[in-house]
């Protein structure tokens, strides 16, 4: 989570610089893009908790060991574990909720057909996330039976039930893909030049990276769902966090690409330093107009073409 925290600092500087682009949509997208961040740090914590707590019993006889800690001790660590998988989708719709209102920041001004889609992807998006809920917490009767199951029966997860994961796995992808036609929709609709053109591709960029993920993390759960509960719950939480963090990454890309262009920019204004001032202090006049430019162009090109 170290590596989405950089591109998050960013992104919030830049939205600081540019306070004259500054809207409600911009906010609440920061404020979902750090609660994304928030919440997949809450898991990372919990993960490290268990991997220290396992590690204490290595040594211990196998025999005396439930799903790696003593029997007494187990009810408690899944009962933690299961709570830790509600972080896991709060932190992933999170980032997609973050997606839609950067979306809206741009494209609210763009039509009534815009808006109308708009609130249809954010009513999918809110449904499928409490689908999410309902299936971690009632996958499972009694929903005790997540941690300490009745006698004789073996513990259930919705997460290490195939059915489940398969239900979990299309509808976040579809959920991401209603997301992607709504940016790509609404410029489509439009005449597209060359940089245009580039801009719907690196749209389809950002949503894609957590579709792939995505189905990397369906593939690896297919392909080891034979093996114990105690041996997969590792896998599992490493390809959730890398589902997270390419979230995370994918939402923050356009600020990234804003700050190469203003470091550029920047860059080549010191180099003029040795020319005389009056050329310089031109150069730099130009250099903050081109950075500014370039910043709205990339957060709220659609606001000014439309005001």
């Amino acid at each position: 989570m170290g590596l989405a925290l950089v591109p998050i600092l960013i992104r919030i500087s830049l939205r600081t610089r540019n306070r004259g682009i500054d809207s409600l949509a911009a906010n609440i997208a920061d404020a979902f893009v750090v609660l994304a961040w928030l919440s997949g740090a809450i898991l990372i914590s919990i993960n490290t908790w268990k991997n220290k707590l396992r590690m204490k019993y290595l040594d211990a006889p196998k025999d005396t060991l439930y799903y790696g800690v003593p029997e007494d001790l187990s009810g408690h660590l899944l009962y933690v574990s299961w709570i830790s998988l509600f972080f896991i989708y709060i932190s992933l719709w999170a980032a997609k909720a973050a997606f839609l209102a950067f979306y809206y920041s741009i494209f609210s001004l763009q039509g009534r057909q815009a808006r109308i889609a708009l609130a249809a992807g954010s009513i999918f998006t809110a449904a499928t996330f409490l689908e999410h809920m309902f299936l971690i917490a009632f996958w499972c009767s009694p929903v005790s039976s997540n941690w300490s199951p009745p006698p004789g029966e073996h513990l259930c997860s919705a997460v290490h039930s195939m059915s489940s994961v398969t239900l979990s796995t299309f509808t976040n992808i579809a959920t991401d893909l209603v997301i992607l036609s709504i940016p790509i929709s609404t410029l489509l609709s439009t005449r597209l030049g060359k940089t245009e053109r580039a801009g719907v591709a690196f749209i389809f960029l950002m949503g894609s990276v957590s579709i792939i993920a995505a189905l990397i993390r369906f593939i690896t759960l297919k392909l080891v769902q034979s093996t114990p509960r105690a041996s997969i719950t590792h896998t599992i939480d490493v390809w959730a966090l890398v589902e997270i963090v390419s979230s995370i990454l994918a939402i923050c890309l356009p600020s990234l690409r804003t700050f190469v262009r203003r470091h550029r920019h920047t860059s080549g204004t010191h180099r003029l330093g040795s020319r005389p001032s009056s050329g310089t202090a031109s150069a730099s006049r130009s250099s903050d107009e081109a950075v500014k430019n370039s910043d709205i162009e990339e957060i709220g090109y659609s606001e000014r073409a439309d005001g």
